[in-house]
């Protein structure tokens, strides 16, 4: 049976569509942020999933002057999808959903957004029910109709909540990314590596890493100044991890230094990761966004655990070794490790 959105006023705005999406007016609510002062939350997103369409009338009213963005859908399959799409600074949702039941659905974007502010609204609220919607995760619970002081300080809560929660992302992404390119820094690489390698032992995993350093990088610095060879280390970062497996991982050991991580990869295989890397690198044309066209080479070591290096330290010693050779001799290729 087709489904229309509605506005406001009622009226249909587009057939089969099950999305009511409205911009509300910049209001009043902030958040403080200690270094910045208030911060305004007129980006924030709410999503409405209820089929009665006064429900979701008057929690648009009492919205009006919050400052948020609302979206407002009326089936789970269709609720399902919009969380899919985007990230919501809160979600309330009917107990009563169609089909599957609110409680149900919540555990389901709960899976999908394991950190979202889900809020559950019921037309009798008993303290039962709250215990039991939370233990599943809610964010909160409310009783219908819900009133303008309590959406009030339910809707600041969820939005402090996602602000929080991408401030501590970005915190956490800057202990581990270096700061220049978009690779994961040093630190992170000595955490990493000793978790891995220990998981690897336990379970007689065989784990490789690559070892790579740009040729004649410094001609670039000389020619062209070191914010062009800075872009070049970050445009070679992004052009390595995108040819990589999701598993993989490539680290900024330092300069034009670089490490990639290839977990549950022998040397045979290493070896041919590598290779591909270092065509590459080779055939890519650095600095074009600059009206540039610089052409680099790039000098591959390969290390395996565990015939090449039982700790981390050896592994990357035998990797770099091996890519020390190729640097010295010919550049532009790949080499692993001599063994006896």
């Amino acid at each position: 049976m087709p489904v229309t959105a509605w506005k406001r006023n009622g009226r249909p705005l587009r057939p089969l569509q099950r999305v009511e999406q409205r911009r509300i007016p910049a209001g009043h609510l902030a958040l403080l942020d200690e270094e910045k002062g208030p911060v305004s939350l007129t980006q924030g997103r709410v999503l409405i999933v209820d089929q009665d369409r006064h429900v979701r009338r008057q929690l648009l009213d009492l919205l009006d002057e919050q400052g948020v963005q609302v979206d407002a859908v009326t089936t789970a399959e269709t609720a399902l999808k919009r969380i899919k799409a985007r990230a919501y600074d809160a979600v309330f949702l009917d107990q009563e959903a169609p089909r599957i039941g609110g409680p149900v659905l919540m555990m389901r974007i709960l899976r999908i957004r394991p950190r979202a502010s889900v809020v559950l609204m019921a037309a009798c609220n008993s303290r039962e029910f709250s215990l039991n919607a939370m233990k599943r995760g809610a964010f909160h619970c409310l009783a219908k109709p819900v009133g303008p002081g309590t959406l009030e300080i339910v809707v600041r809560s969820c939005l402090e909540r996602s602000h929080l929660l991408r401030q501590n992302a970005e915190l956490q992404r800057k202990t581990i990314q270096d700061d220049l390119t978009t690779a994961f820094n040093r630190r992170y690489l000595d955490a990493y590596l000793d978790e891995e390698l220990e998981r690897d032992r336990r379970y007689g995993r065989t784990f490789s890493i690559l070892f790579f350093d740009l040729d004649h990088l410094k001609d670039v610095n000389d020619r062209h100044g070191h914010p062009a060879g800075s872009r070049v280390l970050r445009e070679v970062a992004q052009l390595i991890q995108g040819k990589l497996r999701k598993s993989d991982r490539i680290f900024r050991y330092g300069g034009d230094e670089f490490i990639v991580t290839l977990p549950e990869t022998g040397t045979e295989g290493a070896l041919c990761v590598a290779h591909r890397l270092r065509r590459v690198v080779r055939s890519h044309r650095f600095l074009a966004t600059a009206g540039l066209a610089v052409n680099l080479t790039a000098s591959f070591g390969v290390a395996t655990f565990p015939q090449d290096g039982a700790s981390q330290k050896d592994l990357i010693r035998a990797a770099d070794q091996a890519m020390y050779r190729v640097k010295t001799q010919t550049r532009d290729g790949v080499a692993r490790r001599e063994r006896e």
